[in-house]
């Protein structure tokens, strides 16, 4: 290996040495409009180009069409050398067209009297992160929904026990999951049966109402059921109105309630026609 210089600074040989070791990493240098160029190991490994390859081209051979389009590029290398450096995730292109997600930085160069020399890029290939939190995203999708099942108990009459703290994300997806069964069912009766809910706070009782209203504005009537004394309690102690809002202590009650109801509206419909 060649020695260092005498002034403490390595030598070309030493220095391509090091970044040619960096062979998860690329790390390249950029002319001041952005053309490569150099080229390390790490970069061909990330990207699958020879030196050969991209030595003298633009950097936007890596970006997607879109991007090119938007003029990406230029607004990165830009704020580089506005601000001295750039950072930034997202999609980048390998040989072939294979897309990979990228964390990039890329920082101004400049010579001793401060004159604009170019630029160095560094790149990482973060996929396998993002398709690690993608999967978990989708796991907990898929608990949300296991979690908050929508369940045809009658004719027209649907069943909702909800298990655990209502917060508002849950809230939002449990109203979603409700209001696209009541439209595909076309649903007159909605039970939300709250037994399973811990503790009746401010947050989980606006949570609920925002749902009732919304099974409302979808024409069906909610009840709800599982209503313990503590509860019922702690919905007084809070000032929550629940207006005409039926309500029932069992769900057996208050699917009683919505069967009884509905062959009444039945009987009403037969006595209109």
């Amino acid at each position: 290996m060649a020695a260092n210089k005498k002034d403490g600074t390595l030598d070309e040989v030493t220095y391509r040495l090091m970044i040619d070791s960096m062979a998860d990493t690329e790390v390249i240098l950029l002319d001041k409009e952005g053309k490569i160029r150099s080229w390390n190991r790490g970069a061909e490994v990330l990207k699958g180009y020879s030196a050969e390859e991209v030595i003298g081209k633009p950097i936007t051979i890596f970006y997607p069409q879109q991007d090119i389009d938007s003029g990406l590029a230029t607004r990165e290398l830009d704020t580089a050398l506005r601000t001295g450096r750039f950072e930034f995730e997202g999609w980048r292109l390998k040989k072939g067209g294979d897309k990979f997600w990228a964390s990039v930085t890329l920082s101004a160069v400049m010579d001793d009297n401060g004159k604009h020399m170019g630029y160095v890029k560094v790149a990482r290939d973060l996929t396998e992160r993002v398709e690690r939190e993608k999967l978990v995203q989708k796991q907990r999708d898929e608990i949300m929904e296991l979690s908050t099942p929508v369940i045809q108990v009658w004719d027209k009459v649907l069943a909702l026990p909800i298990i655990g703290t209502l917060d508002s994300e849950r809230a939002a997806r449990l109203t979603e999951n409700l209001l696209e069964k009541i439209a595909a069912d076309e649903a007159e009766y909605v039970i939300l049966d709250i037994s399973g809910v811990p503790t009746m706070d401010s947050q989980v009782s606006r949570n609920l109402l925002k749902t009732v209203q919304g099974a409302r504005l979808m024409g069906a009537e909610a009840i709800i059921s599982g209503v313990r004394p503590e509860t019922a309690q702690a919905m007084v102690h809070l000032g929550i109105e629940i207006g005409n809002l039926r309500s029932r202590s069992t769900l057996r009650d208050a699917l009683q309630v919505a069967i009884r109801l509905r062959q009444k509206q039945g009987s009403a419909d037969d006595l209109g026609a």
